[in-house]
């Protein structure tokens, strides 16, 4: 849904995903400021039984007032080339800030906890929940409007998996929950979820553990605690973000990550897009039984990116020492 994107580009994008075997589709009422459902529907049709689909409840987008519309290219434009970056500049600064934050907590778990220390990190303390009260009431009839909203705009008469997007455990009540299951038992959603981050997901696995629910959550490199939610998803588990929490977080600059990678598969480690290849190589390892998305406005990149896919499981062992190595890499090494 990129500014410079026109209808007809946005669905040669989905057309040259669909034709290198690509077959599941993410969206949400937020994506697009509104508009991406509604294109995937379009995309969809005639392809429908051959595609599954994943749109979400709760976060929905700001209502554009009639007269601003003819403006909105000009404000994607705007941030995709001035927010962003300046979003990007910021995370980087903000990240080094973490690196120090966390050698002073880890040296703080050593001095009371020397035993409890182990190769999956956990948190001190949760994040800080920017949101206390839920975006959208949590309600049946909520749920009930915006799930006709999301059928009639994808031109289905089901839902794959429905996500409550960016949810917390605090959000959910019971009759909410039966509504889910309701929506379940008439056909019009097949699976429901979670879409949200991975301390909000834990919460809610660990106080709602009875219900099936599908997992969708971000996965960076250095995320070692990606098999808990595999075991506790019902079906698949969904990992993203995969490119852009990797380079944000983790053990490992990204010289020593390719330089790693270009040892144990005997490349070039200045290749041209070696980078984009080890990260969806080493996620699609940690998720071999799910799914890895993965969201891109480059043709060439989707072709890449597919050609990637077939080339997973030859790839898996080298995947699978890298990530070893960079458990095993001290703490101290800089990002």
């Amino acid at each position: 849904m990129g500014a410079a994107l026109t209808t007809s580009r946005r669905l040669r994008l989905l057309e040259t995903a669909y034709a290198h075997g690509i077959r599941h589709f993410d969206t949400a009422p937020l994506y697009g400021q509104g508009e991406a459902e509604s294109l995937l529907g379009q995309f969809s049709r005639g392809k429908r039984d051959s595609i599954t689909i994943t749109t979400k409840f709760g976060l929905t987008p700001r209502r554009i007032p009639a007269w601003f519309r003819p403006l909105v290219p000009l404000a994607r434009a705007f941030n995709r080339r001035l927010l962003i970056p300046y979003r990007q500049r910021r995370s980087a600064q903000q990240s080094l800030f973490n690196q120090e934050l966390k050698g002073d907590s880890n040296q703080l778990k050593d001095e009371l906890h020397p035993a409890s220390i182990t190769a999956i990190e956990t948190p001190l303390a949760p994040p800080v929940v920017d949101s206390p009260s839920p975006p959208v009431e949590y309600s049946a009839a909520v749920l009930r409007d915006q799930i006709e909203t999301s059928l009639r705009k994808l031109s289905t008469d089901y839902i794959d998996y429905y996500l409550l997007h960016e949810c917390q455990a605090a959000y959910l009540n019971q009759p909410f929950l039966e509504s889910l299951e309701k929506l379940v038992q008439e056909g019009k959603i097949r699976h429901f979820g979670i879409g949200s981050g991975r301390w909000q997901s834990r919460c809610i696995l660990n106080r709602y553990p009875m219900l099936p629910w599908i997992v969708q959550i971000p996965d960076g490199l250095t995320d070692h605690d990606t098999s808990w939610f595999s075991e506790r998803s019902s079906q698949h588990l969904f990992t993203h973000s995969t490119l852009r929490l990797s380079l944000e977080k983790g053990r490992g600059s990204e010289q020593h990550i390719l330089a790693l990678w270009a040892e144990i598969t005997n490349q070039n480690p200045e290749r041209p897009g070696l980078l984009g290849e080890v990260l969806l190589h080493a996620a699609l390892t940690k998720n071999s039984l799910g799914c890895v998305i993965f969201s891109s406005g480059n043709p060439e990149r989707i072709r890449s990116n597919a050609e990637i896919l077939r080339a997973a499981t030859a790839y898996r062992p080298a995947a699978e020492q890298l990530l070893d190595a960079l458990i095993a890499t001290p703490a101290s090494t800089p990002i």
